[in-house]
C-alpha cells in the first residue's frame, strides 16, 4: 500500500516515512496540504497520515478537499494532533477522518492502524 505523510514538522515526517518504509510501505511525504494535493495528482495512495495544524489549511480542510475528489473518496485518513481538544476529533470524523491520534505518537499503535487500513 502507498501512504502519504503530510506534516510541516520535517523531522517527524522523515521519521514516519522511514518507519513505514522499514515495514514495507511505499511512502510519499509533503510539508503541507498544497504539496500533498500535488502529490495526489501524480500518485495513488491508500492511506493519508496528516497533521492537523499546517500552513495554508489544516488537516480537516485538507481531508474535505481530498474526499471531494471522486478519485480519493475511499482513501483513509489518519489525523495527528498535538491538540487534545475533543472538537478536533469530532469535527474530523464528520469530515471523513477515520482516526485521530494524539502527539507524541505511539509508532506501534500507528503501525497497527496502518495495517488495519490495508
Amino acid at each position: 500500500m502507498n501512504i502519504l505523510v503530510v506534516d510541516d514538522d520535517v523531522e517527524l515526517c522523515t521519521l514516519l516515512s522511514r518507519f513505514l518504509e522499514k515495514h514495507g510501505y511505499t511512502v510519499y511525504s509533503a510539508a503541507d496540504a498544497l504539496q500533498a494535493l500535488d502529490i495526489l495528482e501524480r500518485h495513488t495512495v491508500g492511506l493519508v497520515i496528516s497533521d492537523y495544524r499546517m500552513p495554508h489549511m489544516d488537516g480537516i480542510q485538507f481531508t474535505e478537499m481530498l474526499k471531494a475528489d471522486p478519485r480519493h473518496q475511499s482513501t483513509s485518513v489518519i489525523l495527528m494532533t498535538g491538540n487534545a481538544d475533543g472538537n478536533v476529533h469530532d469535527k474530523g470524523l464528520r469530515k471523513g477522518v477515520a482516526m485521530t491520534l494524539e502527539k507524541p505518537l505511539d509508532f506501534n499503535q500507528l503501525l497497527n492502524l496502518v495495517r488495519f487500513a490495508e
